[in-house]
Protein backbone atom coordinates (compact mmCIF):
# COMPACT_ATOMS: atom_id res chain seq x y z
CA UNK A 1 0.00 0.00 0.00
CA UNK A 2 1.38 2.83 -0.76
CA UNK A 3 1.72 6.30 1.13
CA UNK A 4 1.16 10.15 0.23
CA UNK A 5 4.47 11.60 -0.84
CA UNK A 6 3.67 14.66 1.74
CA UNK A 7 1.57 13.75 5.11
CA UNK A 8 1.75 16.19 7.82
CA UNK A 9 3.88 13.61 9.96
CA UNK A 10 6.53 13.63 7.86
CA UNK A 11 6.41 17.39 7.66
CA UNK A 12 6.82 17.75 11.51
CA UNK A 13 9.66 15.79 11.16
CA UNK A 14 11.38 17.97 8.41
CA UNK A 15 10.86 21.06 9.95
CA UNK A 16 12.16 19.56 13.34
CA UNK A 17 14.76 18.40 11.35
CA UNK A 18 16.04 21.83 9.90
CA UNK A 19 17.48 24.83 11.66
CA UNK A 20 14.46 26.76 12.31
CA UNK A 21 16.83 29.37 11.70
CA UNK A 22 15.91 29.25 8.40
CA UNK A 23 12.80 29.53 8.79
CA UNK A 24 10.95 32.26 6.07
CA UNK A 25 12.93 33.59 2.84
CA UNK A 26 16.12 32.59 3.82
CA UNK A 27 17.65 29.51 1.83
CA UNK A 28 18.35 26.03 3.47
CA UNK A 29 21.46 25.26 2.78
CA UNK A 30 21.97 21.52 1.95
CA UNK A 31 25.24 20.15 3.66
CA UNK A 32 25.53 16.54 2.24
CA UNK A 33 23.52 15.04 -0.42
CA UNK A 34 21.84 11.63 0.73
CA UNK A 35 18.74 10.67 -2.05
CA UNK A 36 17.25 7.65 -1.21
CA UNK A 37 14.52 6.20 -3.69
CA UNK A 38 11.01 5.20 -2.50
CA UNK A 39 12.37 1.52 -2.37
CA UNK A 40 15.68 1.97 -0.57
CA UNK A 41 13.03 3.90 1.79
CA UNK A 42 11.09 0.72 2.04
CA UNK A 43 14.42 -1.08 3.15
CA UNK A 44 16.22 1.67 5.35
CA UNK A 45 13.07 1.78 7.71
CA UNK A 46 12.82 -1.71 8.31
CA UNK A 47 16.62 -1.23 9.51
CA UNK A 48 16.16 1.42 11.36
CA UNK A 49 13.31 -0.03 13.25
CA UNK A 50 15.39 -2.96 13.79
CA UNK A 51 18.86 -4.48 13.07
CA UNK A 52 21.04 -5.97 11.78
CA UNK A 53 18.31 -8.35 9.47
CA UNK A 54 19.46 -11.18 7.25
CA UNK A 55 18.64 -10.84 3.32
CA UNK A 56 15.84 -13.27 4.23
CA UNK A 57 14.27 -11.28 6.90
CA UNK A 58 14.41 -8.21 4.42
CA UNK A 59 12.58 -10.22 1.24
CA UNK A 60 10.16 -11.39 3.56
CA UNK A 61 9.20 -7.97 4.79
CA UNK A 62 9.57 -6.32 1.82
CA UNK A 63 7.57 -9.04 0.07
CA UNK A 64 4.60 -8.68 2.92
CA UNK A 65 5.10 -4.45 2.43
CA UNK A 66 4.98 -4.13 -1.32
CA UNK A 67 4.62 -7.45 -3.25
CA UNK A 68 8.41 -7.60 -4.31
CA UNK A 69 10.30 -10.93 -5.57
CA UNK A 70 13.03 -11.80 -4.02
CA UNK A 71 15.37 -10.74 -6.76
CA UNK A 72 14.18 -7.22 -6.49
CA UNK A 73 14.76 -7.08 -2.66
CA UNK A 74 18.60 -8.71 -3.59
CA UNK A 75 18.72 -6.07 -6.12
CA UNK A 76 18.05 -3.02 -4.27
CA UNK A 77 20.09 -4.66 -1.49
CA UNK A 78 23.39 -4.31 -3.54
CA UNK A 79 22.24 -1.04 -4.62
CA UNK A 80 22.47 0.11 -1.24
CA UNK A 81 25.51 -1.40 -0.45
CA UNK A 82 27.55 0.27 -3.35
CA UNK A 83 25.49 3.77 -2.75
CA UNK A 84 27.30 3.40 1.14
CA UNK A 85 23.90 3.49 2.88
CA UNK A 86 24.08 -0.35 3.98
CA UNK A 87 26.29 -3.00 5.24
CA UNK A 88 26.55 -6.66 6.34
CA UNK A 89 28.38 -8.62 8.13
CA UNK A 90 28.70 -12.36 7.94
CA UNK A 91 26.55 -14.16 10.23
CA UNK A 92 26.63 -17.51 11.44
CA UNK A 93 23.77 -18.48 8.93
CA UNK A 94 23.76 -15.95 6.54
CA UNK A 95 24.45 -11.96 5.63
CA UNK A 96 23.13 -9.86 8.36
CA UNK A 97 22.67 -5.94 7.07
CA UNK A 98 22.70 -2.79 8.71
CA UNK A 99 22.62 1.10 7.94
CA UNK A 100 25.61 2.95 7.70
CA UNK A 101 23.16 6.15 7.54
CA UNK A 102 20.89 7.97 10.82
CA UNK A 103 17.59 8.48 9.93
CA UNK A 104 17.51 11.94 10.77
CA UNK A 105 20.86 12.81 8.70
CA UNK A 106 18.87 10.99 6.03
CA UNK A 107 15.67 13.00 6.67
CA UNK A 108 17.73 16.48 7.01
CA UNK A 109 19.51 16.03 3.98
CA UNK A 110 16.35 14.89 2.24
CA UNK A 111 14.38 17.65 3.36
CA UNK A 112 17.02 20.13 2.11
CA UNK A 113 17.06 18.76 -1.00
CA UNK A 114 13.41 18.98 -1.03
CA UNK A 115 12.95 22.48 -0.11
CA UNK A 116 15.74 23.25 -2.60
CA UNK A 117 14.08 21.95 -5.30
CA UNK A 118 10.37 22.53 -4.80
CA UNK A 119 10.14 25.93 -2.75
CA UNK A 120 13.34 27.22 -3.85
CA UNK A 121 14.96 26.93 -0.26
CA UNK A 122 11.67 28.68 1.56
CA UNK A 123 10.72 26.31 4.49
CA UNK A 124 8.03 29.82 4.97
CA UNK A 125 6.36 28.98 1.45
CA UNK A 126 6.54 25.09 2.22
CA UNK A 127 4.40 25.58 5.13
CA UNK A 128 2.32 28.37 3.90
CA UNK A 129 1.59 25.70 0.57
CA UNK A 130 0.20 23.37 3.26
CA UNK A 131 -1.82 25.64 5.99
CA UNK A 132 -3.42 26.33 2.60
CA UNK A 133 -4.19 23.34 0.87
CA UNK A 134 -4.17 20.94 3.99
CA UNK A 135 -6.35 20.82 6.70
CA UNK A 136 -3.93 21.15 10.00
CA UNK A 137 -5.67 20.73 13.66
CA UNK A 138 -5.23 22.71 16.14
CA UNK A 139 -2.62 20.42 17.48
CA UNK A 140 -0.88 20.37 14.82
CA UNK A 141 -0.61 24.14 14.42
CA UNK A 142 0.40 24.52 18.20
CA UNK A 143 3.09 21.49 17.35
CA UNK A 144 4.86 23.82 15.13
CA UNK A 145 4.16 27.09 16.95
CA UNK A 146 6.47 24.83 19.77
CA UNK A 147 8.82 24.19 17.72
CA UNK A 148 9.45 27.20 16.20
CA UNK A 149 9.66 29.07 20.05
CA UNK A 150 11.84 26.55 20.74
CA UNK A 151 14.54 27.04 17.72
CA UNK A 152 14.22 30.99 18.70
CA UNK A 153 14.98 30.05 21.85
CA UNK A 154 18.67 28.41 21.27
CA UNK A 155 19.52 31.66 19.05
Amino acid sequence: MSQPFVCIGRIRDFIRALSVKHFGTEKVMEEKAISLSNSEWHIMENLWEQSPKTATQLIKAMEEETGWAKSTTKTVLKRMEQKGCIAYREGEKAREYYPLLKRDEVVESETSSFINRIYNGSLGLMVNTLVKKQEISDEEMEELYRIIKNARKKK
